[in-house]
């Protein structure tokens, strides 16, 4: 079989379309949303803008009170997010420290805020987990089958 010109230059557009195939498929599909890298188990590192934020809105805190509670929340977004990303820590240590860090973010910011406030914000944590709450419970369609 003797390799013409053409045959030649059909040859290494195939082998041009099928190197570039992975890259143009990449390029396509769209970054997941931080909403999304939640529910795969990944966190992105949190932001103590929106931490603050969301509180803010929750709540409804005074100026007093943001000035406050904004050096609260930006400890407790570094630390939280320096053992996230800690490699050396075992899966049950880290889990240990992140509930020893939420307990003590809790009572900081709950020193903070009025008795409503504080009755506010447990309402808004407990309909934020409670979704979570409901999945983990709910058992997968795949543990069914048989």
């Amino acid at each position: 079989m003797k390799i013409t010109p053409l045959r030649s230059v059909t040859i290494a557009l195939v082998a041009m379309a099928v190197a570039s195939y992975p890259s143009i498929t990449q390029a396509a599909k769209p970054s997941p949303s931080p909403s999304v890298a939640t529910t795969t188990g990944k966190q992105a590192p949190e932001s103590a803008d929106q931490r603050l934020a969301d509180l803010k809105k929750q709540v409804n805190l005074t100026k007093a009170q943001e000035t406050k509670v904004k050096p609260i929340v930006e400890k407790y977004v570094s630390d939280r997010n320096a053992l996230n990303s800690d490699t050396t820590a075992s899966k049950s240590d880290k889990n240990s420290k992140k509930e020893a860090l939420r307990k003590q973010y809790n009572s900081d910011i709950n020193a903070v805020l009025t008795p409503d406030q504080q009755q506010k914000w447990a309402a808004a944590k407990k309909q934020v987990f409670q979704p979570k709450q409901a999945a983990a419970a709910s058992p997968s369609p795949s543990a069914n089958k048989k």
